[in-house]
């Protein structure tokens, strides 16, 4: 139940924890600001597994596990032990599973703005979907719901129905603020927050 909390990651001394994250074999991540830390037995002992700062939000998908960094996207296919960066273009923001792949953002040391992309073979190559999305540095979130991708950008929340080739803003943002945007079911939230990072 929820009425008895136990601590499982008291012992180490990386407070700033970013991110939490459970993969299909039941291994748990932790997102630090020195890393990613693991453990299999439920947080009686932990390991880190990648070290870099900003580490942060996990999808996963088919046994592929993507990860954001200050090095970009990093990639492991033996459940988090080893990683790869398998985009380096700038520091990455989010990562998200899709159907059949990922959708990741990330800042565009070319373009000078924060890209989404998305990947349909684990995370090994990736493809920009926002050319008809206004470029910003606040890009927040990037979440797909059905046929649907939803993005939370500084101008309001922006749907594509067509795999991110036209967007259309469905709500305004409010009071100068981005929508991060989570999902539940086929439940979209949105909750306004300050941009950047």
């Amino acid at each position: 139940g929820t009425s008895v909390w136990s601590p499982i990651f008291e012992n180490l001394q990386h407070p700033r924890i970013g991110t939490v994250f459970q993969t299909a074999e039941g291994a748990i991540f932790m997102g630090t600001e020195k890393g990613f830390f693991k453990t299999v037995n439920k947080g009686k002992s932990w390991k880190l597994v990648h070290t870099g700062a900003l580490a942060g939000h996990l999808a996963e998908l088919n046994g592929v596990l993507l990860g954001i960094s200050d090095r970009g996207i990093i990639r492991s296919t033996d459940n988090g032990e080893n990683w790869a960066v398998v985009m380096s273009e700038g520091v990455a923001w989010d990562v998200k599973m899709i159907e059949g792949g990922f959708a990741a953002i990330n800042y565009s040391t070319t373009a000078k703005t924060r890209r989404i992309r998305t990947s349909y073979d684990g995370g090994q190559t990736w493809q920009p979907i926002d050319a008809g999305l206004p470029a910003s540095l606040s890009i927040a979130s990037i979440v797909q719901v059905g046929e649907n991708f939803f993005c939370g950008h500084p101008k309001g929340i922006f749907k594509s129905s067509d795999k991110g080739r036209t967007w259309k803003l469905l709500l305004p943002a409010i009071d100068g603020k981005v929508f991060n945007l989570s999902v539940s079911g086929n439940v979209i939230y949105a909750i306004p927050r300050s941009g950047g990072c």
